[in-house]
């Protein structure tokens, strides 16, 4: 298993997109996420890119991936999404 942080050390909402699935998950300022697969460390599973939409996560292996917040709880898709950001 291998897993990920993210945090939006910002003082705006910041999208996390974990690709390839194109799953947009939104940041609160000072909030964490963290992207859990069950690749192993040593496959390299995971590529992070920030860019001025956000943050991507590409998860490099064929295994699924999960987002959870800080206290473990399970981050949906369209998590906190601006209704400015359509969806």
């Amino acid at each position: 298993m291998s897993k990920t942080s993210v945090s939006n050390e910002t003082s705006n909402m910041v999208c996390l997109w974990v690709e390839p699935w194109g799953t947009d998950h939104w940041m609160r300022p000072g909030e964490e996420f963290t992207v859990l697969t069950q690749a192993e460390p040593e496959q390299s599973p995971f590529n992070v890119v920030v860019h001025d939409q956000g943050i991507t996560v590409w998860v490099n292996t064929g295994h699924d991936a999960e987002v959870f917040d800080k206290n473990g709880g399970v981050v949906p898709c369209g998590h906190q999404r601006p209704a400015e950001a359509g969806g």
